[in-house]
């Protein structure tokens, strides 16, 4: 396998075991090619689409160390009208969508209803049924090192900030983008928004980072010094992941190096590097991801800086929050579209307590 990462660090970075992708669990062989799936079509059995969607499987692209990259591009299938692009960014496979992982993951899905989410979405992203019938194309990206994308699968820090760069440019190069890019996605999605927004590149136009922390070291894998990364280890890295050539070693780094280094706070973005206007969600439910959306709103360089506290868990909040998807529309036509939607007038800090027995938010 090429060298394609030309990073340098204090310390030599250990290089973990992941299984090869297999048919299934959101995996398929690579096959380019394009169909568009009919308004009315229901293939996983839950939310039928209410218009055409024009999917371009396994479009591939080099980022600058020639690694090659895939993701699956769902679009409008009218091409006379350039659309902007939301891309979703993370390891989990580009196909591993909502419907499965609440099936196999939560308990009665969370309160979400049946029928709710189309298939289409990658986990932890918007769905493609929402955003394409709205003029908008969704970009679900296998990162660097998962499913059949080439290279050793990054842990978010500076090497997924470049990869989404390039690939943020690629994209708004299209003959069907406007050149306006966004960036949506929760958990890992929101954390990588912040690598690849601190690396500014020209195209990024707005970022919806909806509950994502800001500094591996100290707020996921070593809180307090202390190991704290078994879930990734025993759950998303045993269970999620799948690749041909392993990921960065996160337990194995601890071991060695407890105590934070070049490449750990490679781990932490440069938030007071992001200039775009964003949109950002914290809840109680989740204390990983607290900090980093309290930080990134405190530190964002724009004034055009959203802040949503809410009380929900974070996927109910993404999927069956009635009121999230209108609203993070409302925040992206605004910037992607130039839309006079009164959307500046959204308080700029809101916070959000559920009461005992009580089921609205105050």
């Amino acid at each position: 396998m090429p060298d394609w990462s030309k990073k340098t660090w204090s310390v030599e970075v250990p290089v973990d075991h992941i299984d090869p992708p297999v048919p299934g669990r959101g995996y398929e062989k690579c096959s380019p090619r394009q169909e568009i799936l009919p308004a009315g079509w229901n293939g996983f059995k839950s939310k039928a689409l209410t218009s055409d969607i024009l999917v371009d499987h396994d479009v591939s692209w080099q980022v600058r160390d020639g690694a090659t990259l895939y993701a699956d591009v769902y679009r409008p299938p009218h091409t006379d009208e350039k659309v902007p692009a939301l891309i979703c960014w993370s390891p989990f496979a580009k196909k591993f969508n909502g419907i499965t992982s609440l099936q196999v993951m939560t308990y009665a899905n969370l309160g979400i209803p049946d029928g709710t989410l189309s298939g289409l979405e990658k986990f932890e992203g918007p769905d493609p049924a929402d955003w394409c019938p709205r003029g908008y194309a969704i970009i679900n990206v296998d990162v660097r090192g998962t499913g059949d994308s080439e290279g050793i699968m990054a842990v978010l820090g500076s090497q997924e900030g470049e990869d989404g760069y390039d690939t943020v440019e690629f994209f708004a190069k299209q003959p069907w983008c406007n050149g306006k890019i966004g960036l949506a996605g929760n958990s890992h999605l929101a954390i990588a928004q912040w690598f690849i927004a601190s690396q500014r590149p020209p195209s990024l136009t707005a970022i919806a980072p909806w509950e994502g922390c800001g500094d591996l070291y100290r707020e996921q894998f070593a809180r307090g010094g202390i190991w704290a990364g078994d879930m990734y280890e025993k759950i998303i890295k045993k269970y999620m992941l799948r690749g041909h050539h392993g990921t960065e070693g996160m337990k194995a780094m601890f071991d060695k190096h407890p105590l934070a280094n070049d490449w750990w706070n490679d781990k932490r973005p440069d938030m007071k590097n992001i200039n775009v206007p964003t949109y950002i969600t914290g809840t109680w439910s989740n204390t990983m991801h607290g900090m980093g959306a309290i930080r990134g709103w405190l530190e964002v360089d724009t004034p055009d800086k959203w802040l949503r506290w809410h009380p929900w868990q974070e996927w109910y909040d993404l999927w069956g929050n009635k009121q999230a998807v209108p609203e993070l529309m409302q925040f992206f036509d605004h910037y992607l579209k130039g839309a006079d939607n009164g959307w500046e007038k959204t308080p700029k800090v809101r916070m959000g307590v559920l009461k005992f027995g009580k089921s609205k938010p105050l």
